[in-house]
């Protein structure tokens, strides 16, 4: 493997023989594979240690809104399923602003590999992997999610127990129709396995997974695909209007009951298909049993396709394989204006359509034809289209805030919340869980954002769907995490509701938090900032070492150190800024951030700086060099940094150097800096920063003698 691959920017430096690097408590050893979304890495969880697979999110894709939430939404469907015929996700994180999930480490190989190998399975192979994906399947539809991109490689074939597992739920729906992350009509998927509701861009529900995954069984019984074009809008018109070739005719050994099974699933008109999932299963099941019971002179019989009639639900070779040109042209012109909008994006990619939170002001009606409910522009299809969730059915259910959550967070950081819901039913004729226990759906937990400044109301993510059994039993509780991005919202407070609703949307209770987003000035320019340099008469640079009693204001160099084990050498890094030289008094400032440029040769890899404000008032400045100068003894924090204030902490990645060609690439701001800047008695500003994490070598940065342009900066921005 090539360590120069742009995957491995993902990660830290190796700190052991074997890795390829680290990513927080993972030590990461192996790429598995990557695609256009991201990197899959064999890792060994240090806490837990079990061996995970760790799936991160290409830079490209992870630098914009549309991306991250996808890749949230993906692992929050996949966490919100718990089968032994769905890969298990264990944790959701994000490291260095790149979005990360570990799964479990799977053995085997996906099925599409399986098919280059052995195009064709036996009925025995097929009904079993019918049977477990529909299972795994049935498990996600109860969580209110549709998977909608049902294909072989997205079905894990596990090594020794050949079990199936189901894998990427990258184009999940959780709870709505259509897709919020791109354009309304927009076609997404493999265009293979689309479904033809899918092609046109029309509401989908659990059965869009049904006609995909018939495609994958007749892939797997007749060796190729029931309908294959050369191009994307042909694919797309196949989807919408052709007939595949009966199976008997592309694998006479495929029993009867079986093929018309599949050709079910294969129906155009989602009602002509199994009902669910679950009821797939029974089908399944039915259909071993017949085929195990079947003679050989039934085989037989379906070897002679003209002495028996066409089946029911296999049309004529006639109606796809003597297709005409001119048919297909007429078949062109009736699905281009559908297919026009949907195709255009799908070309384009997921980063060209997308859309923001909705407000939720618009209205909401009913389709007439096919009695789903529209609000806010999105389609959703009910549970259950015999049975109604009532808001009072669930008015035992007590949503409460949990322990622990953000309450503030910088501007592209994920807001996370920690709730409870409880379940007060006093006994099982007023048990939510038993009353809606027909319900696919059975309740629902809406996110809701309002800024100080702003009437409009916003969506930051998908509902939280409860299937009946997902709710918490009579008597007890179950904590969860609600979790959204935030780069897309103006810096401010806000108010965060969470609305506990039936699936139709009545509300039943609600709860509201506050949330701080702040300005990242992690990249960019700082608009509006005044910049005081060290180098400029406006401050002083200079550090001091546990081992030296000399003082080093003169050199090129600033470094801070902190050595480990019998070694404990340190080295303190000291800043002090003159207020008085700018043009912002200390009062007026609002926002405050240090501006640091990495000097070459120093640390490679992660360094962490802790930063603190002296408190003791300084009357003038220090002298870098000569009597008066700074050096270990006479400095402030030489005993303990105990005294002073702990402003938070900076953490950056400098392998190979990358940093020291970046003039101010390592910024610093917190809340507690601007109110230290403030409070501070006097106008002279002292920062000391003390590395945390020990190393052989010392993190290096530019001083005022190095390169005056690129010395340490304290920028400053007073209050509008």
């Amino acid at each position: 493997m090539n360590p120069e691959h742009p995957v491995y920017e993902y990660l830290d430096p190796p700190q052991r023989e074997g890795e390829l690097g680290r990513l927080g408590p993972y030590r990461v050893l192996e790429l598995l594979g990557q695609g256009g979304m991201g990197a899959v890495f064999h890792a060994l969880d240090g806490r837990l240690k079990r061996h995970v697979a760790l799936k991160l999110m290409q830079k490209k894709w992870a630098s914009t809104m549309l991306g991250r939430k996808r890749f949230v939404e993906e692992a929050r469907s996949m966490a919100a399923v718990h089968h032994d015929n769905v890969a298990t996700i264990f944790e959701v994180g994000i490291h260095r602003n790149i979005p990360f999930m570990a799964m479990e480490m799977l053995k085997g190989q996906p099925l599409d590999k399986r098919l280059k190998e052995k195009p064709r399975f036996t009925y025995q192979e097929v009904l079993r992997l019918a049977l477990e994906v529909s299972r795994g399947l049935a498990a996600a539809h109860s969580c209110g999610i549709i998977h909608r991109d049902i294909k072989p490689a997205n079905i894990w074939i596990e090594e020794g127990t050949g079990r199936a597992k189901i894998l990427d739920f990258g184009l999940a729906i959780a709870g709505s129709s259509f897709d919020r992350f791109s354009a309304r009509g927009s076609v997404l998927g493999s265009p293979a396995y689309l479904s033809p509701e899918q092609s046109r861009g029309d509401p989908l529900d659990d059965r869009t997974d049904l006609y995909s995954l018939g495609i994958v069984l007749y892939q797997m019984c007749a060796g190729r695909l029931p309908l294959s074009a050369k191009s994307i809008p042909e694919q797309l018109i196949l989807n919408i209007c052709g007939q595949p070739i009966p199976l008997q005719q592309r694998n006479p050994q495929i029993p009867v009951p079986l093929c018309e099974l599949i050709f079910q699933l294969l129906e155009k008109e989602p009602r002509n298909r199994p009902r669910s999932a679950k009821a797939l299963e029974s089908l399944i099941e039915n259909v071993a049993n017949k085929c195990e019971t079947e003679s050989q002179a039934a085989l037989q019989i379906v070897t002679e396709p003209e002495t028996k009639p066409p089946s029911r639900r296999e049309p004529k070779v006639a109606s796809t394989a003597s297709t005409s040109k001119r048919t297909i042209a007429l078949l062109a012109a009736c699905a281009v204006l559908t297919l026009l909008a949907g195709f255009a994006w799908w070309l384009a990619g997921p980063g060209a359509g997308g859309s923001s939170s909705k407000s939720l002001g618009a209205g909401r009606s009913t389709d007439p034809t096919s009695g789903r409910t529209v609000e806010e522009g999105i389609a959703t299809t009910p549970s259950n289209s015999a049975f109604r969730v009532t808001a009072l059915s669930l008015k035992p259910l007590e949503l409460t805030a949990g322990r622990g959550g953000t309450g503030r967070v910088t501007a592209g950081e994920a807001a996370r919340f920690q709730m409870r819901l409880a379940n007060r039913a006093p006994d099982a004729a007023h048990d939510p869980r038993e009353i809606n226990a027909r319900a696919r759906v059975a309740a629902q937990i809406v996110t809701l954002l309002k800024h100080a400044s702003s009437n409009q109301v916003l969506r930051p993510t998908f509902a939280k769907k409860f299937s009946p059994t997902q709710l918490p039993r009579r008597g007890e509780s179950d904590e969860f995490e609600i979790q959204f991005l935030t780069n897309d919202l103006m810096p401010g407070e806000f108010e965060v509701a969470f609305e506990l609703q039936t699936p139709a949307g009545d509300p039943i209770s609600r709860i509201t938090e506050s949330l701080q987003v702040d300005e990242d000035f992690s990249k960019g320019e700082l608009l509006g900032f005044e910049l005081l340099r060290t180098h400029a008469g406006r401050g002083a640079d200079t550090y001091v070492a546990s081992s030296k009693s000399e003082s080093f204001g003169d050199k090129p160099i600033l470094q801070v150190l902190r050595r480990g084990g019998q070694d404990k050498q340190q080295e303190h890094m000291y800043l002090r800024f003159d207020l008085s030289k700018g043009q912002v008094t200390k009062s007026a400032v609002d926002r405050a951030v240090l501006l640091l440029t990495v000097s070459p040769g120093g640390h490679q890899g992660n360094s962490v700086i802790n930063l603190y404000g002296v408190n003791q008032e300084a009357s003038a400045p220090w002298d870098e060099t000569g009597e008066n100068a700074l050096n270990w003894d006479s400095s402030p924090c030489r005993e303990s940094v105990a005294d002073q204030t702990y402003l938070g902490q900076l953490s950056f990645e400098n392998s190979k150097d990358q940093l020291s060609k970046t003039p101010d690439g390592v910024r610093f701001f917190s809340t507690t800096f601007d109110d230290f800047i403030r409070d501070s008695p006097g106008d002279l500003i002292t920062i000391v920063l003390v590395r945390e994490n020990p190393g052989e070598q010392p993190t290096r940065f530019k001083s005022k003698e190095g390169k005056p342009n690129e010395s340490p900066a304290l920028a400053i921005r007073a209050a509008r």
